[in-house]
C-alpha cells in the first residue's frame, strides 16, 4: 500500500478528502491528517509517505515552507498542491520545488485521485531506478577496477570513469587504501564493506573518503588527503587493519600507494596498491603493507650490490638509458658473484626500477596514442619472475622502450600538445570562454590529458599559466595610464571587473589602480 498524508487548514475539506476518496480500493492507506505544515511535517518525517496532498496557503507554516522542509526530511516524496487562489506566484514557487501537481479549487475528487495514483507510480518507477542502480553499483565499480588493471591508468580515462561511478572527492591530493580478506565473508558481500564503513566513519570522519568494491573480497578505500605526505592514510591504513584483525576470523592484508595531486591520477595510487598487494607472497600476508616500504627492501643488501643499485637510479634519474643499460649490466654480474640474493627480493628489486622506468617511458611516449605499452602487463611479469636472467631481460626491454621512445621524438622534432596548448593560449587569452577542456578540444586530446601533461612537461599546470599571461598583459596595459580599468578587464579575458581585481591584487600585491598610479 502507498501512504497519503492530508494537509488542509479547512477541517471539513480536509475530512472530505480523506473520507470521501475510496483510497483504499487503489492502493493507499491514509496515513495522517493535519492542519497545518508544523504538524503535517513531524507526520511526514516519520510515516515517509508515497503522496502528500497539501493546500499552499495555510497559517504558522504554508504549504510552500513546508514542501521546502520535505524536501529535506522525505525527498521521494510526491507532493500535490491544491490552492484556491488562481495566483501564479503560488504556480511558479511549486514549480520551482518540482512539486508533482498544482490543482486549484473545488478539485474534483476522481480528478485528484487520478493525481495521486500518477503520482505514486512516478514514485514507485524511480524507486525501482534507484534500486537497480544501487544493486548494481558494486559490479560496476568492480568493472572499473578490473579495467584499470587491465588496461592501466594512461589508457583509461580515471577521471570521468569516477564521475560516472557518482565518486567525487575534494583532494587536494588523491590516494588509495586497498583492503583484502582471504575469503569472502557473506554470499550478500555487504559484511565486510560495512565493517570498513563503519570503523572509518567512528574514528576517522574528518576525512573524506569512499570505500568500493575492487574484487571478491576486495576493497579499495578513495581518499581525499592534504599533501603527498599526508600522514593520515598510513595511520588509517593501520588502525583499520588493527581493528578488523580482531573483528573478523580471516587473514587481512592492508596496502596503500602513493598520494597524487589530480583526481584522474587516483589510477596510478591504486595500481601501486595492487602491485603492493601482488607482493604480499613474496612479503607476507596478515599486515600493513606500502609500495614504498616494498622497494624500499631493495637496500637492505651488501654494500657493492647497493652501491651498483644507487649507480643504477641515478642514471635512469639523469635520463641517460645507454649508461642505465651498462649500470644494469653491472648489477646483475655482482648479483650472480654473490649468489646470495633470493627470488624474492629479485622481483622487488625489479619493481623498483620497473617503476622508475615507466615513468621515463611515459613522459617521452605519452604522445603516441598507439603505444601499445602497458605497466599492467609488466607488473604481473614481476610476479611470475623465477631467475635473474629474466629480470635483466625484463629492465633491458624497458630500458630500450625508454631509450626508443627518448630518440623518436628529438629525431622527429616534436611539438608537443602542450606547445600547441601554449601557443594557442598566447594569441587567444584575451576570450573569457577560455578553458582547459575548450584548449583539450581544440588539440584534440581529453582534458585530463592535457593537464597532465603541463604539470608533467612543464613543471605548472593550465590555470597558472593562463593567469600569468593575463596578468602581465595586464600590468604592460596599466603601464601605459591612459586606460581605464574596466578596458584592461576586457582585453585580458575578464567579464567580472571584480573578480580581475582579486586576481590582480594576489598575482601582484596591488589594486589596479595602485598599480596605475605606482608604475604610470
Amino acid at each position: 500500500m502507498h501512504k497519503v498524508i492530508v494537509v488542509e487548514d479547512d477541517r471539513i475539506i480536509r475530512r472530505g478528502i480523506c473520507q470521501a476518496i475510496p483510497w483504499g480500493e487503489h492502493g493507499f492507506v491514509v496515513a495522517g491528517e493535519a492542519g497545518d505544515g508544523e504538524v503535517a511535517l513531524e507526520l511526514i518525517e516519520k510515516e515517509q509517505p508515497q503522496v502528500v496532498v497539501s493546500d499552499i496557503n495555510m497559517p504558522f507554516m504554508s504549504g510552500l515552507e513546508m514542501a521546502k522542509q520535505i524536501k529535506e526530511r522525505s525527498p521521494e516524496t510526491r507532493i500535490i498542491f491544491l490552492t484556491g487562489y488562481e495566483d501564479f506566484k503560488y504556480a511558479q514557487e511549486a514549480v520551482k520545488l518540482k512539486a508533482f501537481d498544482y490543482l486549484l479549487k473545488p478539485v474534483d475528487s476522481e480528478y485528484l485521485l487520478e493525481k495521486a495514483i500518477e503520482a505514486a507510480a512516478d514514485w514507485e518507477k524511480e524507486s525501482v531506478k534507484e534500486k537497480r542502480i544501487l544493486e548494481s553499483l558494486p559490479l560496476l565499480q568492480q568493472k572499473f577496477f578490473q579495467k584499470l588493471i587491465r588496461e592501466g591508468d594512461y589508457r583509461v580515462d580515471v577521471e570521468n570513469e569516477l564521475l560516472g561511478l557518482d565518486v567525487q572527492l575534494e583532494g587536494p591530493f588523491f590516494g588509495v587504501i586497498l583492503v583484502k580478506n582471504t575469503i569472502e565473508l557473506d554470499l550478500e558481500g555487504h559484511f565486510f564493506k560495512e565493517k570498513i564503513t563503519s570503523f572509518i566513519s567512528s574514528h576517522f570522519n574528518e576525512l573524506s573518503c569512499l570505500v568500493m568494491n575492487a574484487d571478491v573480497g576486495e576493497y579499495t578505500i578513495l581518499l581525499s588527503l592534504e599533501n603527498d605526505h599526508d600522514s593520515r592514510k598510513g595511520e588509517l591504513a593501520q588502525a583499520l587493519f588493527n581493528y578488523l584483525s580482531k573483528e573478523i576470523d580471516d587473514t587481512i592484508t592492508i596496502t596503500h600507494g602513493r598520494a597524487y595531486p589530480n583526481m584522474f591520477e587516483i589510477g596510478k595510487s591504486f595500481l601501486e596498491a595492487r602491485v603492493a598487494m601482488d607482493m604480499k607472497h613474496i612479503v607476507g600476508t596478515g599486515k600493513v603493507i606500502s609500495l614504498d616500504e616494498t622497494v624500499s627492501k631493495c637496500d637492505q643488501k651488501e654494500e657493492l650490490i647497493h652501491d651498483l643499485e644507487l649507480k643504477l637510479e641515478n642514471q635512469i634519474k639523469s635520463g641517460l638509458p645507454e649508461k642505465a643499460d651498462e649500470a644494469l649490466f653491472d648489477l646483475s654480474t655482482a648479483i650472480v658473484d654473490r649468489k646470495t640474493v633470493a627470488l624474492a627480493d629479485l622481483k622487488v628489486l625489479a619493481l623498483k626500477f620497473s617503476t622508475m622506468l615507466f615513468f621515463e617511458i611515459e613522459k617521452w611516449k605519452k604522445e603516441d596514442t598507439t603505444s601499445s605499452f602497458n605497466s599492467s602487463n609488466v607488473y604481473k611479469e614481476i610476479m611470475e619472475l623465477r631467475t635473474l636472467t629474466e629480470m635483466t631481460e625484463m629492465l633491458h626491454s624497458l630500458i630500450e622502450e625508454w631509450s626508443s621512445a627518448m630518440y623518436k621524438k628529438r629525431e622527429n622534432n616534436y611539438y608537443s600538445h602542450v606547445d600547441q596548448a601554449i601557443k594557442y593560449m598566447q594569441g587567444n587569452f584575451h576570450d573569457s570562454s577560455l578553458t582547459l577542456q575548450k584548449v583539450a578540444e581544440l588539440i584534440h586530446v581529453s582534458t585530463p590529458y592535457l593537464s597532465n601533461l603541463f604539470k608533467i612537461e612543464k613543471g605548472f599546470n593550465f590555470g597558472d599559466y593562463l593567469l600569468e599571461l593575463r596578468m602581465k598583459k595586464a600590468m604592460e596595459l596599466l603601464g601605459d595610464g591612459n586606460i581605464k580599468t574596466y578596458e584592461v578587464c576586457e582585453r585580458v579575458g575578464y567579464s567580472n571587473p571584480q573578480y580581475f581585481g582579486i586576481c590582480f591584487k594576489k598575482y601582484t600585491g596591488f589594486t589596479p589602480a595602485e598599480f596605475k598610479k605606482k608604475f604610470k
